[in-house]
C-alpha cells in the first residue's frame, strides 16, 4: 500500500488533485456552517415564526414570477445587445438560448465554466472567442457597477438604516465613482492590466462610453424590476410595508455582488441568504414583533428555492421553445423538399 497518493509530491508541493479536494472541502465546510447557522437561527425563533400572521397571495406570486422572469430575460437581450454593438449581432432565439444554457454552469464553483460555455456555444453564429470574452466582461462590469448604483441608491431611503447610521447617505458617492470606472481608458487600463495577469492578448477594442452609459441604464432598470420582484415575493405569504421597499430593493443586486465576489461557492450558495436574511432582518423589523431573525432566515432559504425554481423553469422553456422551432424549420424543410424545388 503506498504511502502517498501517485500524484502527490514528497517535497510539499501540492498537486492538482490535492488543490481539488482543498477547495470542496473549504466549499462543504463554509456553505455547511452558513446553513447550519441559518437553521440554528430558524430553530431558535420557531416559536415566533409558526405564530406569524402568514397568508398565501396568488396575485402577488403570480407578479413575483412575471418580474423575476423579465429580470433573466431582460439580461440576456442586454449581453445581445452589447454584442451587436460589437457589431456582432446574433439572431434572437439562439442568443437567448445560448445565455440560459450557460446559467446551469453557475451551478458549478466558480465563473469560468460559465463564461467558457457562451463563449463556445455562440461561436457557429459568427462570433469570435475574443469578442465573446470581452462582451461577458463588459456585461459582467456594467453589471456590478448598475448594481452597486441601485444599492446606493435605495438604502439611504430606509428610515431603519438612516436610524442606524447617520453616515448612511455617503454611499451616493458610490454612482459616480461606478459611472467614472466604466469609462473605456480605465475599463481598458484595468481589463488589459488583468488580461497580462492571465497572459492573454489585450482588449484592442472597447465600446464607446455612450453605450456604456446606455447599458448602465439598462441594466440598473432591471435591477428595480428585481427589487419589485423580491417585494412581490415577500408580499405573497407575509405583509409588508411599501416604506420597507428601499432595504428589498437592495437585496438582490447586493446577493448578486457578493455571490461573485465569493466564486468558490456554486451560485453564491450560502452568501445569498446571509444577505437576504441580514437585509430582510431590517424590513421586518418593523412588520414582526419580538425577535424577527428567525422569519428573516426561513424567507432567506426560501428566496433562494424560488430563485432556483424560476432560473430553471426559464431554462427550460427556452430551451423546449428551441427545440420545438428546430423542429419546425426540419418538418418544412422535408415539406419543401418533397414537393419538389420551389
Amino acid at each position: 500500500m503506498a504511502l502517498f497518493p501517485p500524484n502527490t509530491s514528497l517535497g510539499g508541493t501540492i498537486t492538482p488533485q490535492i488543490k481539488k479536494v482543498l477547495r470542496l472541502t473549504a466549499q462543504i465546510v463554509i456553505i455547511g456552517a452558513i446553513f447550519y447557522l441559518l437553521g440554528r437561527r430558524i430553530q431558535q425563533d420557531w416559536p415566533q415564526i409558526t405564530s406569524s400572521q402568514w397568508h398565501f397571495d396568488i396575485p402577488w406570486l403570480v407578479t413575483s414570477l412575471l418580474l423575476m422572469s423579465a429580470l433573466y430575460v431582460g439580461h440576456s437581450c442586454g449581453w445581445l445587445i452589447i454584442l451587436w454593438r460589437f457589431r456582432h449581432p446574433v439572431p434572437f432565439l439562439p442568443g437567448i438560448y445560448v445565455w440560459f444554457k450557460s446559467l446551469i454552469a453557475r451551478y458549478v464553483p466558480g465563473n469560468v465554466l460559465m463564461i467558457m460555455g457562451r463563449v463556445m456555444m455562440i461561436q457557429p453564429y459568427g462570433v469570435p472567442k475574443r469578442v465573446s470574452l470581452t462582451s461577458v466582461a463588459y456585461e459582467q462590469a456594467i453589471l456590478a457597477a448598475s448594481a452597486t448604483t441601485t444599492i446606493a441608491v435605495a438604502l439611504p431611503f430606509s428610515e431603519d438604516l438612516q436610524n442606524y447610521s447617520r453616515f448612511l447617505w455617503l454611499v451616493l458617492a458610490v454612482p459616480p465613482l461606478a459611472i467614472a470606472c466604466l469609462h473605456p481608458s480605465v475599463v481598458g487600463r484595468l481589463g488589459n492590466f488583468m488580461l497580462r495577469q492571465v497572459k492573454r492578448e489585450p482588449i484592442e477594442e472597447f465600446l464607446p462610453f455612450r453605450d456604456i452609459l446606455m447599458m448602465f441604464l439598462y441594466y440598473g432598470f432591471f435591477w428595480i424590476v428585481a427589487g419589485f420582484g423580491l417585494f412581490a415575493m415577500v408580499h405573497t405569504v407575509v405583509p409588508i410595508n411599501i416604506s420597507d421597499l428601499p432595504i428589498v430593493m437592495a437585496c438582490t443586486p447586493l446577493a448578486w455582488i457578493m455571490s461573485v465576489l465569493f466564486f468558490i461557492s456554486p451560485s453564491g450558495l450560502g452568501v445569498r441568504e446571509v444577505v437576504y436574511a441580514t437585509l430582510l432582518g431590517f424590513a421586518f423589523k418593523n412588520d414582526f414583533p419580538g425577535d424577527y431573525g428567525g422569519v428573516a432566515s426561513a424567507f432567506a432559504i426560501v428566496i433562494r428555492f424560488w430563485q432556483t425554481l424560476v432560473e430553471v423553469g426559464l431554462v427550460l422553456v427556452v430551451m423546449g421553445i428551441v427545440k420545438i422551432r428546430h423542429l419546425k424549420i426540419r418538418a418544412a424543410a422535408e415539406t419543401v423538399e418533397g414537393e419538389g424545388p420551389s
